[in-house]
């Protein structure tokens, strides 16, 4: 009896029309939602300052404190680490910018009381410092009240408490990606004919010697926008314009954005 042979043909399988295609566009997927988590994960842990930090930072990597740009060539870890997060570089608006002046108020206010707590020489200036929040920005004041110890008599010369707290508050400000305004201010005693300079010029040359304390002690470059002399024009006691209290010297972190609507002056 013939055998019969049967002969039985696989159908071959048909591949996926797009291959593996779809496998890259998963690890692409994947990646970025990792990626997504890690930014979320940082955002819970970081505060205010730190965030608007890392923003700014991815915005623009490549650039350093002063506006120069990184030489990729040139570059390396370990030379950018220490400049990646700087408040010069922080991008505030509106209320994310009056918080960040309130919390500099505060920071300002204990590095006073830490620094006459381990200076005693400081502890007749601190009833003197006025710290608070405006709509102009963050304002400080280093008020006269008799005794010459703030400047010597007729005179620009800054007296060393007074070199001490700008250098104290310079390591602060300098932290601030705001632009700083620096004034000089007088009482109205007239200066007597002949003496060849006026309240003008002492009061600008008190806020220039102050500048430049300032500059050199924490103050990123260009950070000073304005140094103006007011003379007697602006009396902290108007009733008096004599008062040992109109001799002052105004530091003002300006605004960056208009101020919230809801903000009230602290402090």
């Amino acid at each position: 009896m013939a055998q019969r042979i049967i002969v039985k043909r696989r159908r071959g399988v048909q591949g996926h029309p797009y291959g593996h295609a779809w496998k890259v566009a998963y690890a692409d997927f994947a990646t970025a939602m990792m990626a997504l988590f890690i930014v979320l994960w940082l955002l819970t842990q970081a505060d205010l300052r730190l965030r608007q930090q890392i923003a700014q930072y991815f915005r623009d990597p490549g650039v350093l404190p002063g506006g120069s740009v990184i030489n990729p060539e040139q570059a390396t870890l370990k030379s950018r680490q220490p400049r990646v997060v700087t408040r010069e570089l922080l991008v505030v608006q509106g209320p994310e910018e009056q918080q960040m002046l309130e919390e500099e108020k505060k920071t300002i206010d204990t590095t006073l009381e830490r620094a006459v707590a381990e200076r005693p020489e400081l502890a007749l200036l601190r009833d003197r410092v006025i710290v608070h929040v405006t709509e102009a920005g963050l304002s400080i004041e280093v008020v006269d009240q008799g005794g010459d110890l703030l400047f010597d008599l007729s005179s620009a010369r800054l007296r060393p408490p007074v070199v001490a707290l700008l250098k104290d508050l310079a390591a602060e400000l300098g932290r601030l990606p705001n632009h700083i305004q620096i004034g000089g201010h007088t009482d109205s005693r007239p200066f007597a004919p002949g003496a060849g300079i006026t309240n003008w010029d002492l009061a600008y040359a008190r806020a220039d010697a102050a500048r430049r304390v300032l500059e050199a002690n924490g103050l990123w470059a260009g950070q000073v926008h304005r140094v103006v002399g007011y003379a007697d024009t602006e009396p902290l006691v108007p009733e008096d314009p004599r008062a040992d209290e109109n001799r002052r010297l105004s530091i003002l972190a300006e605004r960056m954005e208009p101020p919230p609507t809801s903000a009230t002056p602290g402090g």
